[in-house]
């Protein structure tokens, strides 16, 4: 649907000298990261073929086919923050624009590629406000917050002997991130609107903070739609570490279900932390250095970090795909989709 009103605020200016020389580092500090795994394991790699390869099993495909899954209950997600908001977009749509986030997920520093994007889609193609389909992506990110804090409680206490200062790190960046979500969702509380009323030329730009906040706060008045989205939240996070579970049973590992469920909202917060790619090399080193820690042999845990790698690798492929049908067949061909 080319006819829409999209005029409020994406923009696709071309990037600075600045953004380009971050950009840059990022994919240096990547590369560098995924070097430094291959270079201190290459006397092992023989072994670490041999692990990869075996590990090519049903299990692999089970971890695959999950992920996919978890996708869907994460457009699902989607779909009941939107509907909640008045908005209603057909869950087939969504899901497209969901693997398409999740393609430029990969390619950009954090999430942030991806939000952008589904923000943007459902903005120009279904005539969804942009501060009410940003409200919607800002409370996924706020559910999957508690949704972290409450799977990393539910096991720090268990496994902090071993991983002590890990703890104590992610702690803290969760307290930061909470502080951060209360000051975007109502910055009256900080006096952020006496900053822009100080300032003509931000005027406007506060009218359009004030009309996301207004959204965001439209979900308090929402709660069975805000604890349905968290139990969607859970149970996508339940998947993710039922896919480090297949790869630990596909790798012969003795650690418990229990040692994931600490792992994934470990692994969440560090790579959101926007150093890299798409968390490429951070998420992989953390993986290894997580396993370890546990008492995982090296080579085994390197293989399990390239298996973790290669999901993320082939549904992001999958999210291109997705992406080249719709601009190549449904633009070209100016079909809209239903």
């Amino acid at each position: 649907m080319e006819g829409s009103n999209f005029t409020t605020g994406i923009r696709t200016n071309a990037p600075s000298i600045k953004d380009r020389v971050l950009n840059y580092s990022r994919i240096l500090i990547s590369l560098v990261l995924l070097a430094f795994i291959v270079l201190k394991n290459y006397k092992n790699i023989d072994e670490i073929y041999g692990l990869l390869t075996g590990t090519v099993s049903l299990f692999i495909v089970f971890a695959l086919v999950t992920h996919l899954f978890m996708l869907f209950i994460e457009t699902l997600r989607w779909h009941v923050l939107l509907c909640a908001q008045g908005q209603r977009v057909s869950i087939a749509y969504l899901l497209q624009s969901m693997m398409i986030g999740y393609f430029y997920n990969n390619l950009l520093p954090s999430n942030i590629g991806g939000d952008f994007f589904r923000i943007y889609d459902i903005a120009k193609n279904r005539d969804v406000p942009v501060e009410k389909s940003a409200s919607a992506v800002f409370i996924e990110r706020f559910l999957g917050l508690i949704t972290i804090t409450i799977f990393f409680a539910a096991t720090s206490f268990s496994i902090y002997k071993l991983l002590k200062n890990f703890v104590i790190t992610v702690t803290v960046f969760l307290a930061i991130a909470f502080v951060l979500f209360i000051l975007l969702s109502k910055p009256q509380l900080f006096k952020i609107d006496r900053i822009f009323m100080k300032f003509r030329k931000f005027e406007k730009a506060w009218l359009k903070v004030k009309e996301f906040s207004n959204a965001v706060s439209s979900y308090k008045n929402k709660l069975p739609t805000l604890f349905f989205g968290l139990f969607l939240n859970i149970t996508a996070q339940m998947l993710f570490t039922v896919i480090f579970y297949f790869i630990s049973i596909a790798l012969k590992l003795n650690v418990s279900f229990l040692t994931y469920i600490f792992m994934v909202p470990v692994i969440f917060v560090i790579i959101g932390i926007p150093i890299s790619i798409g968390g490429l090399g951070v998420r992989e080193n953390v993986i290894v250095f997580l396993l370890l820690a546990v008492g995982v042999q090296n080579e085994k845990a390197v293989v399990f970090s390239l298996a973790v790698l290669f999901i993320h690798i082939f549904n992001a492929a999958l999210g291109g795909i997705v992406y080249l049908i719709k601009n190549i067949f449904f633009v070209s061909n100016n079909i809209s989709d239903t």
